[in-house]
């Protein structure tokens, strides 16, 4: 028992100590690579994630393009950046790397359009100011198409029309482009309200059309009976209805433009539909004109030559203009021995308005009705005739006018009608100015002055025997009383102070460089000059009627040869 005491009181032996393994610590010195490598990955799936399709576009040049800085904008939001900026395989041109957002990934379709939008100064205006400060970028327009495309060609120019945009395009057709351009203005009663956008050739059709594009709301004002003319510079005309000036603004002075407007002041009518056509008339007075119809296409014949008649010139019926000349040729009179002139010409009856209803009032459906309405004139002594327009020009038109007999007819089945004419008023001028240079022609200055000779030949004579009768009157003084004496001394004097006159006037005559007989020479010798200014006046005033106010046209240079 004892032994077992013992054993409990001793102590037991500790047991082998365990082992602790301690946790893992990492040094404060690892946080910020850490934190870096995730900001990192968080920036490189974000712009993963953001990062959209690449693309490529070509110009011309990359001026004002700069890798990693210049943007491209859709409706001036950022839509991508460019990435890199190099040449083309044969060096002709720029290829421009585009990363687009995302976001703008189905902008990239088949008809997109992609320019430089940077400072540019035309005649339409300064554009891209902005870019001054901001530098340059890349403008773009999405397309319709629903097909994606990598590859562009870029415009070298900003497109005047962009898809989207609020307004309506319309279709012109002219005969001539003018001083019309890309931008150009369109006006509608002086007020811009559109720009032309485009403009090409129609083969096809051998016409010019001409896109112009009007803006909302102002689109509403084009209706289907909108006139549409050029409005391009300063329209300036002289004819025979005098000066006329007219112009949209100082913008289509210089870039030309289209201008508008609707023929009804009343209630504007049905709007034009998107891409409707219209005719560009050359000016407002042609496109506000009324309907013509169809023309009618006369022939006209004048003996004398009608010297500033032209084509083009207006033909005037009745003071109202219902057409122009179209053709001026000579023809030969082997009868008669001239040559008169055949002018042909087309009118539009219909601008008769109300006279040309009346005159078919009682006539029951012609064929013809407008060569009915013609007939109707000659009979009642219609007759075509050469009128001066203007004396600053000296152009000629062709008037109409009830100045002749009655009685006279056309045939009505020609196709070109035949109007009798009358001489014009201005060669019934000339004729009588020909009959004074006649008679002044026939007047015998050279008798003339022997008949002056004559007469102081007599006045000298008489001279003589005055002189004798003061002789024979001397005898009879000495036997007179004194107061009859001193009135005899009185009249003798008169006498010789009349004698006297008369033999310096007498010496005058007879001296050929005396004054008087001097004076007497040369105002025969002007009456002369001025009998043939007025023969040249009157070939002159034939030839040119013009010079009335003009004056007399400039003679050409006498040229002469060296070595004669």
């Amino acid at each position: 028992m004892a032994e077992r005491d013992d054993d409990r009181a001793q102590p037991a032996e500790p047991a082998d100590p365990a082992v602790r393994r301690g946790r893992l610590r990492l040094s404060f010195i690892w946080v910020v690579p850490i934190i870096a490598l995730i900001a990192a990955v968080t920036l490189g799936a974000r712009a993963w994630l953001a990062a959209g399709p690449r693309i490529a576009i070509t110009f011309h040049t990359a001026e004002g393009l700069e890798a990693g800085r210049t943007e491209v904008r859709y409706k001036e939001v950022v839509v991508g950046r460019v990435e890199r900026v190099a040449l083309d395989e044969d060096h002709q041109r720029v290829v421009v790397s585009v990363v687009l957002d995302r976001s703008a990934a189905d902008l990239a379709v088949d008809d997109s359009r992609f320019w430089v939008v940077r400072p540019r100064v035309g005649a339409t205006g300064v554009t891209g100011l902005g870019t001054i400060l901001s530098g340059a970028y890349i403008g773009m327009d999405t397309g319709e198409s629903k097909e994606r495309r990598r590859r562009f060609d870029g415009l070298e120019a900003p497109p005047y029309f962009l898809r989207g945009e609020p307004g309506r395009l319309f279709q012109l057709t002219a005969r001539q482009l003018g001083s019309l351009e890309l931008g150009s203005p369109v006006y509608y009663r002086r007020m811009r309200v559109g720009r032309v956008v485009g403009y090409a050739l129609d083969p096809a059709r051998d016409a010019l059309n001409v896109q112009v594009f009007v803006e909302a709301p102002n689109d509403r004002l084009v209706t289907v009976d909108s006139r549409f003319w050029e409005a391009s510079g300063v329209d300036i005309s002289l004819d025979a209805g005098g000066l006329t000036l007219n112009t949209e603004s100082l913008t289509s002075m210089i870039a030309g433009g289209v201008a508008f407007a609707n023929p009804r002041d009343e209630a504007l009518g049905p709007q034009a539909p998107e891409s409707q056509r219209f005719r560009l008339y050359g000016s407002r007075r042609e496109a506000l004109r009324p309907p013509d119809g169809a023309p009618l296409h006369l022939r006209m014949v004048f003996d004398q030559a009608p010297h500033g008649l032209v084509v083009d010139a207006p033909v005037e019926m009745l003071g109202i203009e219902v057409g122009r000349i179209t053709a001026i040729e000579v023809h030969h009179d082997a009868q008669r021995g001239r040559f008169p002139a055949e002018v042909q010409a087309e009118i539009y009856p219909l601008r008769l308005g109300p006279a040309r209803e009346q005159l078919l009032m009682n006539e029951n459906a012609p064929q013809r009705p407008d060569a009915r309405v013609l007939q109707r004139l000659v009979e009642s002594g219609l007759r075509a005739q050469v009128r001066t327009g203007n004396l600053l020009t000296g152009q000629l038109y062709v008037a109409l006018e009830v100045v002749g007999p009655k009685g006279r007819s056309i045939d009505e089945s020609q196709e070109l009608l035949t109007v009798p004419s009358v001489p014009a008023t201005f060669s019934d001028t000339q004729q009588q100015l020909a009959d004074i240079v006649k008679r002044l022609s026939r007047v015998e200055f050279d008798r003339l002055g022997t008949d002056v000779q004559s007469t102081l030949a007599s006045l000298r004579h008489s001279s003589e025997q005055l002189q004798l009768t003061l002789a024979s009157a001397d005898a009879m003084i000495e036997r007179l009383t004194p107061e009859a004496q001193q009135a005899v001394a009185e009249l003798r004097r008169t006498l010789q102070a009349a004698q006297a006159t008369l033999g310096r006037f007498d010496a005058g005559v007879a001296s050929a460089d005396a004054p008087l007989q001097r004076n007497a020479s040369q105002a025969l010798l002007e009456l002369q000059r001025a009998a043939r200014a007025l023969r040249l006046l009157a070939d002159d005033l034939q030839r040119h009627p013009e010079s009335l106010l003009r004056g007399k046209p400039a003679d050409r240079p006498l040229t002469t040869e060296t070595g004669r």
